[in-house]
């Protein structure tokens, strides 16, 4: 359960609460006062405790939450300082890939694949922390899809081919959706990625883009190890791993798919995982629904 969420549900349980117990100490008043003066002095006292009780509850809930939000804080301005350090590494190395002898430029090509990695860590941290704190990054606006995907599969392509995966691709839409550019490709990379991480070499990357009714289904799904059905619904929480017998030495934050999530709600969207009956792998379908003009 996120933060806010929990938050909210204490507010709702003590507000509720503290009402219910009002109306017994008015109900003990009227119908005990005039017969028990000792059970009415004990029972106010022990409704007195409890009041004491939800309010030190909520006290600590808001230091937690405090506590939280200034945590975020931290971690987003320590990993938004982390992008110049990384910047000037990437363009040393790019300089010196153009100069160095052949026998150094593994090394050198090693260290802009390390730098890549980083800059990917560091920018899903800061969206992830953006995204908690519900600022939106920029205006929806109308997406027409064909040309935004027919451009972000010839990248996909190149990136999944290189680790030595097949990569298909089907774009079967006229259709224009309320997104941003660019969190429309931070969910489709986050996707992919994930796609390629849980791949065997030889495998295969699928994705489709189709209209649905009102709105677009888009596919991405990979023949992989797969995701055990009762975790399918909790890898969309941030941090969430799959388990280690499963996931390997594969590495990840717990991040990306929690972003795609958060990122595609922002579009009004649904995301869903879902196993492939009678086959290896995992399937997440994104849905956006089509802007009024479209509809």
């Amino acid at each position: 359960m996120s933060r806010p969420r929990r938050f909210a549900r204490i507010i709702v349980v003590y507000v509720a609460s503290l009402v219910i117990t009002v109306a017994m100490l008015v109900w003990w008043i009227i119908a005990v006062l005039p017969y028990h003066w000792a059970v009415l002095t004990g029972g106010s006292v022990l409704l007195g405790l409890l009041i004491v009780g939800l309010t030190f509850q909520l006290a600590h809930a808001l230091g937690e939450r405090n506590y939280s939000r200034r945590q975020e804080e931290f971690v987003s301005n320590i990993t938004h300082e982390m992008k110049s350090p990384l910047a000037a590494i990437k363009l040393h190395a790019q300089t010196l890939e153009q100069v160095a002898p052949d026998d150094e430029q593994q090394s050198v090509h090693f260290i802009l694949q390390s730098v890549a990695r980083m800059e990917t860590l560091v920018d899903n941290v800061l969206e992830s922390s953006r995204l908690i704190a519900r600022k939106r990054r920029t205006p929806l606006a109308p997406t027409a899809l064909r040309p935004f995907f027919t451009s972000y599969f010839d990248e996909a392509r190149r990136m999944v081919e290189s680790r030595g995966l097949a990569f298909a691709a089907e774009v079967d839409t006229q259709a224009t959706v309320l997104a941003s550019d660019d969190g429309l490709r931070r969910v489709m990379t986050n996707l992919v990625e994930n796609a390629v991480r849980f791949s065997h070499k030889g495998g295969e990357i699928r994705c489709r883009v189709a209209d649905a009714g009102a709105a677009v289904r888009i596919e991405v799904e990979d023949d992989g190890i797969g995701i055990p059905r009762h975790e399918l619904t909790k890898i969309f929480d941030r941090f969430y791993q799959i388990g280690r017998e499963i996931s390997g030495r594969r590495g990840g934050t717990g991040l990306g798919l929690a972003i795609v999530a958060a990122l595609v709600k922002e579009m009004n969207g649904e995301v869903k995982a879902m196993a492939i009956d009678g086959k290896p792998g995992t399937r997440f379908v994104v849905t956006l629904p089509l802007t009024e003009s479209a509809s």
